[in-house]
């Protein structure tokens, strides 16, 4: 093919988004995301199935692990999604060159934020998980874990970018297909470095953090080769590399928001964990398998929400304010209906999805009450995440910074510390089903509101059968 065709093909993929069919686009946009993000969650989930075999301590070991590394991950998706949000954009008025410098601004802060994270975590390790509820019989097993996860946190950032500014150009399948392989490469190698298998030995719970490295690695080079190779609709320069305050500001004021959102989850999480320790380790175990079962029950949402975010900045900044709307209710039709199904799920087999973790008795009489009035929260969390994504999607900083941290700050926290006083160890997981509902009015209340400044009529039947 030769370079002006390839050319051609690539300003054709990125100008599909502004004409095609929007269920069409949700599919090609969406599709590959969710499926990467199921396949990225079932590596938690077989994480944690893995360690679960190691005992209830390990468990718990994951369990207080978890917030630093959702901090770690609201990091990364930060700024991944703030230069996805500003490159659609910049692709939407037309402005190539400017879009090539925005994907290089984000990939040098990137280089700058996980070197800072790097170090200042490693030297406060031990402090931050004894802070998140690691006890004398705990923080040995998360140490060993954490340290290993805190050394390669570059590699997180790095698929978590390089996947957005992929999706972003127009090729959700190769940014997905790289976090699919790497997930696989991770499932692969678990069980061979926790129990030692063959000539490897026997690493235990560090093996775990071990293969999520090596799965990282993988998926990243996949992407920095094509990125790279000059089959990418990307054309770097040197100069684009420079470090570029405009650029960051640009990224942050939107990516903000998913930050904060991931950090609230992190500070819900230590609120969580520390609670439920308080009643013991048995609930502390089970307050880490719901934090991983939940995973996969909204990373869908989230692939939605990153499949439509590129489709509503292309079309806002081409001035298509009803595609906007279009992509908005379609996307959160899609939502709803795969919540319903997850509480179903959740509601009809509590047990025998909690025994995948653990077959003490102790453990699945409080784990199979927990995930039933946990899932409650379904039917609202997926929904409310897909909305936020829309004021991502537009550029609201400030509104996409409120809503997309609501669920988690303003109302998660404070259920978390009151609820169990008043409810006991139920009340715990009681927290969260409300928060969501609680949340989700907020979102629609304000998308409502955006819908109507921005002149989109909301015309529900018209919008999802056409």
């Amino acid at each position: 093919m030769k370079a002006g065709q390839g050319e051609t093909i690539r300003q054709q993929r990125s100008e599909a988004m502004g004409r095609d069919l929007i269920w069409r686009l949700l599919l090609r946009f969406s599709g590959p995301a969710i499926v990467a993000q199921m396949v990225n969650a079932s590596y938690n989930l077989v994480d944690a199935i893995f360690v679960g075999r190691l005992g209830t301590e390990a468990l718990a070991a994951l369990a207080v692990s978890n917030p630093l590394m959702m901090i770690y991950r609201s990091i990364g998706m930060g700024i991944g999604v703030g230069a996805a949000s500003l490159i659609s954009r910049r692709l939407g008025a037309g402005n190539r060159e400017e879009a090539n410098r925005a994907a290089g601004g984000a990939i040098t802060l990137f280089l700058i934020v996980s070197a800072v994270v790097t170090f200042v975590c490693l030297a406060n390790l031990e402090t931050f998980l004894r802070l998140f509820g690691a006890d004398q019989s705990v923080l040995p097993l998360a140490k060993s874990y954490m340290i290993i996860e805190t050394s390669f946190i570059a590699l997180d950032f790095l698929i978590i970018v390089l996947a957005e500014l992929v999706r972003t150009e127009g090729n959700p399948v190769l940014a997905s297909g790289a976090m699919i392989t790497s997930a696989v490469m991770n499932c692969i190698w678990d069980p061979i470095l926790i129990f030692g298998i063959g000539p490897f030995p026997r690493v235990g719970i560090a093996g775990a953090a071990w293969a999520t490295s090596v799965g990282r690695a993988i998926g990243a080079s996949i992407l920095l080769v094509y990125l790279f190779s000059g089959k990418s609709a990307y054309r770097f320069k040197l100069g684009y590399f420079r470090p570029n305050l405009k650029i960051a500001t640009e990224i942050y004021r939107v990516g903000m928001s998913m930050t904060v959102r991931m950090m609230g989850g992190s500070i819900s999480q230590i609120v969580a964990a520390r609670t439920a320790a308080s009643f013991g380790v048995v609930p502390l175990a089970v307050v880490g398998v719901l934090f991983r079962a939940s995973g996969f029950a909204f990373t869908p949402c989230m692939g939605l929400g990153q499949g439509m975010l590129p489709l509503v900045g292309y079309n806002f900044g081409a001035g298509k304010k009803e595609r906007v709307g279009e992509v908005v209710i379609k996307t959160s039709l899609s939502g709803l209906i795969w919540g319903v199904l997850c509480w179903i799920v959740a509601t009809s087999f509590s047990t025998q999805v909690m025994s995948l973790f653990n077959t003490d008795p102790t453990f699945l009489a409080v784990a199979t009450v927990a995930f039933r009035i946990f899932a409650l929260g379904f039917f609202a969390t997926g929904l409310q995440m897909i909305l936020s994504f829309f004021f991502q999607g537009i550029g609201k900083g400030l509104a996409s910074l409120v809503v997309s941290s609501s669920r988690q700050v303003l109302f998660l926290i404070p259920c978390l510390l009151l609820m169990p006083r008043m409810f006991g160890l139920n009340g715990l997981w009681a927290g969260y089903p409300v928060a969501a509902a609680l949340a989700l009015l907020l979102t629609a209340i304000w998308t409502v509101i955006e819908f109507r400044n921005l002149g989109i009529a909301f015309r529900l039947k018209k919008l999802i059968t056409r």
